[in-house]
């Protein structure tokens, strides 16, 4: 079946965690110059993530990739409130930049980017996964094949 080129190399999931918002500020340094800042939970969050993914990928040639890539993103959440007023893009945003050097050389190269959010309801715990596909030109075509049969 073709649909398996199109299996992830990457299926990575922690359950009881939630993703913080990518909050970017911008402040003066010492010297005047413009710098980006993070908040603390967001940026310990990154490096943790991106230290758990150098584990998992050691000795992995394909890592991190020069090619395009398909990242599908899930928050799955148990609170009715954090379902509500969660800002994906934003979450997405932390998961991407925590990949960057490690699966791919920079974010620029998410040439499909497929995110969701559900809710749990009766579930103790929230979670968040995520999946990769290295797209060459043959499981591109495939994969927006099979993107614009979804729906019909």
């Amino acid at each position: 079946m073709r649909l398996r080129a199109l299996k992830p190399e990457i299926v990575h999931i922690e359950g009881n965690a939630l993703v913080p918002a990518k909050a970017v500020s911008y402040v003066l340094d010492a010297n005047g110059k413009i710098v980006e800042t993070v908040k603390p939970r967001t940026h310990a969050f990154e490096n943790e993530l991106k230290a758990k993914m150098r584990s998992e990928l050691k000795g992995i040639s394909l890592f991190p990739t020069k090619n395009k890539v398909f990242v599908s993103i899930i928050c799955g959440l148990n609170s009715s409130h954090e379902y509500e007023n969660l800002d994906l893009d934003n979450r997405v945003k932390t998961i991407l930049d925590a990949l960057k050097e490690v699966v791919y050389e920079d974010d620029k190269q998410v040439k499909v980017l497929l995110a969701d959010k559900i809710f749990l309801k009766h579930k103790p715990e929230s979670y968040f996964q995520f999946s990769i596909k290295v797209l060459d030109e043959k499981t591109e075509r495939l994969l927006y094949r099979h993107l614009s049969k979804i729906g019909r």
